[in-house]
């Protein structure tokens, strides 16, 4: 691997890194090349001290320990490395609609499916299905810059769309049943899409935007109802909803037919929410709104909690990466001004990467943050470690196409910017509570970390990590074998130890303890097995 051109050390910026489009790393005032100094990036391209024992029990990963990148590496070749490439085929620029399309491309796959539910399963809808056809723009099409070549467009969105046509004047009136799944929303389902992030757009700022935007009411209502519906009656009384429920439960027989009126509402909504997209995608403004982002999250919220649902079908796996086409053509990512989009960008990828690690595909993104590590604070770490996760996916389904060399390399980066990235951690991540040894009859000791978020963090963090482990072949005998069982057993330790931990009411940390379950489950197994005999 070539080494990095150094600066002339010319400020603000050198010459040479202006022409390669680099960060200028000034050299210390005694250059040795036997002592380089170190450089940090969002990825961790250097090592990190030996990490003291704590109570996560996360040392350096076995391979790490052996090999980290090197300070002297340029640093770009180490971001840009294709082994770590989220290169899906899906986000090649050939395959990707113009930003004028995006929204429409999107827009079939879901009416497509909605049609084909409409006759297979003879649904009983008040809606007319020819009225899920685009119909004609009801103003001119207008030129559209490319995005990325004008990110002040976002700017200009948010403080125009709350004026244009496609948007109330004034609130909408919400019914009786409508405030109670609001509220739902609002008390139960934006925490769980907010989790990680600590600005809570999904919760505060888009409900705002709903009453004053159909599409983005009626996908919420959706939601509300379809999550509603999976909520058992235990439940029920340890979220305090008995009071809500009982409006809506009042022209229900039982549990069932409550249950089953929930699925009416949920699929009239969102059905009711695609008429809407039929009839305003065609303004040029609403294709690059925040509205529309909101609403396709929201959609695609609905099709995750009815993913085990009679009409998913798949669904919600199909559609993804129709938001990945709209959020490009917006040039949307996890660092975009607008907090609203970057909330849901966040919560989109989050989605997918559960998707790719569930289908063994890599995550249907090209963006790559250009934050260092050390430059983050600790709410941006707890948005930081889903991107490291995503890579790690991308490991996992990539990994067969590489000789064994290549594969093993390629696992040490990941694990060394894993470790690079829980070094980073500042003490709120750190147990507030812990166990050190389990009680009679448990395989586990419990931990607890607050707040959530931190807590999901450090559970992606686990997560990842075996992902990597188990995936990430080793010629180092019996020694690194050892090793590696190490690293296992303690991430699975704390998986464990902090699901026994989570609250019976914070549903929001549940969806984080249950994939990193889900991805420890064999190893869970093996324990469970040995300790029994």
């Amino acid at each position: 691997m070539p080494r990095r051109v150094k600066c002339d050390e010319l400020r603000p910026r050198c010459a040479t890194c202006s022409k390669s489009d680099r960060e200028c790393m000034y050299a210390p005032a005694t250059d040795s090349p036997a002592d380089p100094k170190p450089s940090a990036s969002d990825s961790a391209r250097t090592s990190t001290p030996p990490l003291q024992d704590d109570a996560l029990a996360t040392s350096s990963s076995p391979s790490v320990a052996k090999k980290s990148v090197t300070a002297d590496i340029d640093p770009q070749l180490f971001v840009n490395s294709p082994e770590l490439l989220f290169d899906s085929p899906l986000t090649n620029v050939a395959s990707v609609p113009s930003p004028n399309s995006a929204p429409l491309e999107w827009y079939d796959l879901l009416a497509e499916d909605a049609i084909n539910n409409i006759d297979k399963y003879n649904l009983n809808l008040d809606i007319d299905r020819t009225c899920l056809s685009r119909r004609q723009s009801p103003v001119p099409e207008e030129e559209t810059i490319d995005p990325v070549l004008d990110p002040s467009g976002q700017d200009r969105d948010v403080i125009n769309s709350s004026d244009e046509q496609w948007n109330c004047p004034e609130n909408i009136h919400l019914t009786n049943d409508q405030l109670v799944l609001f509220q739902h929303y609002i008390s139960v389902v934006g925490p769980i899409l907010d989790l990680y992030d600590s600005s809570k757009q999904l919760t505060t700022t888009l409900p705002r935007m709903a009453v004053r935007n159909v599409g983005v009411l009626k996908s919420l209502l959706a939601v509300a109802a379809r999550h509603l519906a999976l909520i058992s009656e235990p439940q029920i009384h340890q979220l305090n909803l008995g009071e809500q429920i009982g409006r809506l439960e009042s022209n229900a027989s039982d549990a069932n037919s409550f249950q089953n009126s929930l699925l009416q509402v949920a699929t009239q909504y969102y059905y009711e929410t695609l008429q809407y997209l039929s009839q305003n995608l065609l303004y040029p403004s609403y294709s690059k709104s925040r509205e529309i982002i909101a609403t396709a999250l929201l959609i695609s919220t609905y099709e995750m909690f009815d993913a085990s649902g009679q009409y998913s079908n798949g669904a919600w796996e199909r559609h993804l990466r129709g938001i990945f086409w709209i959020q490009r053509s917006q040039n949307n990512n996890g660092e975009s001004h607008d907090p609203l989009r970057r909330a849901a960008w966040w919560c989109w990828i989050r989605q997918d990467t559960w998707v790719a690690f569930r289908e063994g595909r890599r995550v249907l993104t090209i963006w790559r943050p250009t934050k260092r590590l050390m430059d983050l604070n600790a709410n941006e770490l707890c948005l930081r470690i889903l991107y490291i996760c995503g890579r790690c996916v991308d490991f996992a389904a990539n990994e067969r196409k590489y000789d064994m060399i290549t594969r093993i390399d390629q696992g040490s980066k990941l694990l060394q910017a894993l470790e690079d990235w829980h070094h980073a951690l500042p003490s709120s991540f750190q147990p507030i509570y812990k166990v050190q040894l389990p009680e009679p009859g448990n395989l586990f000791a419990p931990i607890w970390i607050h707040p959530p978020s931190h807590a999901a963090a450090v559970q992606t963090f686990h997560f990842a990590r075996i992902i990597v482990l188990i995936n990430q072949p080793s010629m180092g005998g019996m020694e690194d074998f050892r090793a590696r069982q190490r690293f296992l057993d303690e991430s699975v330790e704390t998986v464990c130890g902090m699901a026994m931990m989570s609250q019976e009411k914070d549903l929001a940390s549940a969806f984080a303890d249950f994939q990193a379950l889900y991805a420890g489950k064999p190893h869970v197994s093996l324990i469970y097995y040995i300790s029994r005999h």
